[in-house]
């Protein structure tokens, strides 16, 4: 059996708005033999039957896990990383889109970068869920842990090598919310070697009803952001 060059992390719970997208926007990925893990999290919309159903080109792997239970993203991101058969790990939410050689770009940079352990990239900011309505761009700065305290630069489509993440105990399941951002600076901190690269790796959705668009959210988002950085500066 041939190893999988790298495995795309997928939480899904009732994305029916954008699963056909993101299913496509896999399906057109230029770089071959790469496995996509979908960890559902009890869905009762149409989402985990349209995932079940879909079948990618050769050359594309998908295994899907079912859960009896709600369970967060960065619970099923960890049961993902266990299941994977690969080196490299990426995730993206179900809301965002990569652009045809997003894969092939970060895979290829991993390579010609041994000695680094996360690699993100650019992206564009839309505002609509086709991704057609461009509101900028997310282009964040090369990392140092004194600006990874300031902002989560390195969303939203970082390649990790698997092994840092399972030497360093997997995402927290505590930080409902910005578990990532605990991981990258957990791995920042321990001074693991992070690299900015300058392409354009796909789209952002800037959803206006996510975390900031409810305030009780908001404020449990910017007490576990302030309760990471008080741990790690």
């Amino acid at each position: 059996m041939i190893k999988s060059k790298l495995t795309v992390l997928c939480s899904n719970y009732n994305s029916d708005r954008w699963i056909d997208g993101y299913l496509a926007s896999i399906n057109e990925q230029l770089l071959d033999n790469f496995e996509v893990i979908f960890v559902d999290a009890n869905s009762s919309d149409h989402s985990l039957k349209t995932i079940k159903n879909y079948t990618f080109r050769e050359g594309i792997t998908k295994k899907v896990i079912e859960n009896d239970n709600r369970i967060g993203i960065y619970e099923a991101w960890n049961i993902a990383i266990k299941e994977s058969q690969s080196d490299f790990v990426i995730n993206f939410n179900t809301d965002d889109r990569l652009f045809p050689g997003g894969l092939l770009t970060l895979y290829t940079s991993m390579l010609q970068n041994s000695d680094t352990d996360v690699i993100y990239g650019t992206s564009l900011i839309v505002g609509d869920e086709k991704h057609l309505n461009i509101k900028g761009v997310q282009n964040w700065p090369q990392h140092t842990h004194a600006l990874l305290l300031q902002n989560c630069i390195c969303g939203p489509f970082p390649i990790v090598r698997k092994s840092v993440l399972i030497n360093n105990g997997l995402f927290n399941p505590k930080y409902t919310i910005s578990g990532d951002y605990e991981m990258w600076l957990r791995l920042s901190k321990r001074n693991y070697k992070f690299k900015k690269i300058t392409d354009f790796v796909g789209t952002y959705y800037d959803n206006p009803k996510g975390v900031s668009s409810d305030k009780s959210t908001l404020q449990e988002h910017i007490r576990q952001d302030t309760e990471i950085r008080n741990l790690y500066k």
